[in-house]
């Protein structure tokens, strides 16, 4: 016995040798090279101190100035050799790996400042964004819409007005792009309450509701817009896109055509393609046939591109599921990060298991007690394994009901009576535009197939019906979403009747919707 733990001991000891790291102190010509670097470098002298960096990836300095400064240096980088239609591997991933190391470096930096200024978090908002610019760029929609969250959270600490709605911006744009104009028109919205009617931005936004609420079906809507606020006098790219899109929704496809043919002269290579869509639809029903082909070849090319972007996208994709604990995790970084701080704790956890097991064999112990250990190492592997397979309805509910947004909203009627007459007295409850796009996004994330399937099955359904479902779904009553959605009771009812009359029920709303998205899952 007292060999055995002897032994145990020592592979305790080695064990613990493994995992812990060591943090030795940088030169002081390093820290002093690092220190002295400016933007206005030539890029030789970037690469030395990027060189620099890499050598020190394992070393991280206490001082907040060095990490900084290396933060902003792979930054710097990153941003100087990255364009967004390269797709070759090595530029983007490149630029990719230098921005996760930028944000590892932030990271330990605000963990040795005791007060983080405003240009601190906006900063680091700038890395988020880029990096979710790369993401964007291949077309990689949940890595690139989860780093503009990031950046989001940043600019709105930093109060970064200008930032923050131009991110929302870009995540609407990426929404419509790929054929979520629902979602895409919450974005847009939050952006136009952050902007001031004078603002040109305010205008982009507006012409960007009007394309969206055009690709929603929503043409009364959409006019109504186009007619108060559509402003001729600057005919830039979003004048031309929102016109077109009027016009080519209208069937009125020659005067649609001059301005989706600016926009695809103008437009990005993502744009270029939902519009060519747009403008081979156009030239078919006029008959050019001639014409439609050569939007048509623009689609086959553009198969072509998505082909070779291919490699990238999975490289960056694994690249992101590999860092996914640092951009989540806001401490100090350590060389060894929280994926592989869990993985030798679960093979630590199995070692001794297994010396449990060599032990209880060598003593000949009942063999109903080596069947449990080995039972529980069975059950850390399944346990593992089931990370990766599907979840069941139950489970995914499950996932559902026990996401803080569902807690939140939940949690703010407790101890709370509202009647119909004095709904409008509980504004301070009514769900911000964030809150609203976490419930959304909540909910697709769970139930994938169901808006989808919704908007597929009942083409009449609109972005506010879907909210409000989701809102029926987790099993609110018409008071309190009236209340979360900023309605009087009347209008929230009037809703309920319209969604029951689209779905052709009579039965409670609510229960209809637990059983038909459970028939979808």
């Amino acid at each position: 016995m007292k060999a055995f733990l002897e032994n145990i001991i020592t592979l305790l000891l080695i064990i613990i040798a493994f995992c812990s790291t060591s943090c030795s102190d940088l030169s002081k010509s390093c820290c002093e090279e690092i220190l002295n670097f400016s933007y206005t470098e030539n890029d030789s002298l970037v690469n030395h101190n990027i060189n620099i960096a890499k050598e020190c990836s394992k070393k991280y300095h206490k001082q907040p100035e060095f990490l900084q400064k290396i933060s902003q240096i792979y930054y710097f980088d990153a941003v100087n050799n990255y364009t967004s239609e390269d797709y070759s591997n090595f530029n983007s991933l490149q630029s990719a790996q230098k921005l996760f190391h930028a944000i590892e470096y932030v990271n330990s930096y605000f963990y040795e400042i005791n007060n983080i200024k405003p240009y601190d978090y906006q900063f680091r908002g700038e890395i988020y964004e880029i990096l979710a610019d790369i993401y964007k760029d291949i077309n990689s929609l949940k890595p690139a819409t989860e780093l503009y969250d990031k950046a989001l959270s940043d600019y709105e600490l930093s109060n970064n007005n200008e930032k923050y709605r131009n991110t929302l911006i870009k995540i609407g744009k990426l929404y419509q792009y790929n054929h979520i104009p629902n979602i895409a028109m919450i974005y847009f919205e939050m952006a136009e309450e952050k902007c001031d009617i004078s603002n040109n931005t305010y205008r982009k936004i507006i012409d960007n509701k009007i394309v969206t609420l055009y690709e929603l079906n929503d043409y009364k809507n959409a006019d109504s817009i186009f007619n108060n606020h559509f402003n001729v006098k600057i005919q830039d790219y979003d004048f031309h896109s929102a016109i077109g899109t009027k016009y080519f929704y209208e069937r009125n496809y020659e005067q649609a055509l001059p301005h989706l043919k600016h926009c695809f002269k103008n437009g990005n290579q993502q744009e270029r393609l939902v519009l060519s869509e747009k403008l081979a639809e156009a030239y078919f029903n006029l008959n050019d046939h001639e014409n439609e082909m050569i939007y048509v070849q623009h689609q086959a090319k553009n198969n072509s591109i998505e082909i070779r972007k291919t490699p990238l996208r999975l490289d960056l994709e694994k690249l992101f599921d590999e860092k996914y604990d640092t951009i989540n995790n806001n401490k100090k970084t350590t060389t060894t990060n929280n994926g592989n701080s869990i993985v030798i704790l679960i093979v630590f956890i199995i070692i001794i298991m297994f010396i449990i097991i060599i032990f209880l064999k060598s003593k000949k112990k009942d063999q109903e007690k080596i069947n449990t250990a080995q039972k529980k190492i069975d059950d850390i592997s399944r346990k593992l394994t089931d990370l990766e397979t599907n979840e069941d309805f139950e489970s995914a509910y499950k996932r559902f009901i026990e996401s803080p947004i569902f807690n939140k909203i939940k949690s703010s009627f407790e101890g709370v009576t509202i009647m119909t007459k004095n709904v409008q007295d509980y504004s301070k409850l009514r769900l911000s535009n964030k809150d609203l796009v976490s419930v959304v996004k909540t909910f697709n994330s769970c139930f994938p197939k169901a808006i989808p399937t919704i908007k597929k099955d009942f083409e009449s359904i609109t972005p506010s019906d879907i909210k409000f479902i989701i809102l029926g779904f987790m099993n609110l009553n018409n008071v309190e979403i009236a209340v979360l959605l900023g309605l009087t009771y009347g209008a929230a009812n009037k809703r309920t009747n319209k969604i029951k009359n689209i779905f052709n029920i009579k039965e409670d709303l609510n229960q209809f919707l637990f059983t038909f998205i459970k028939s979808k899952f």
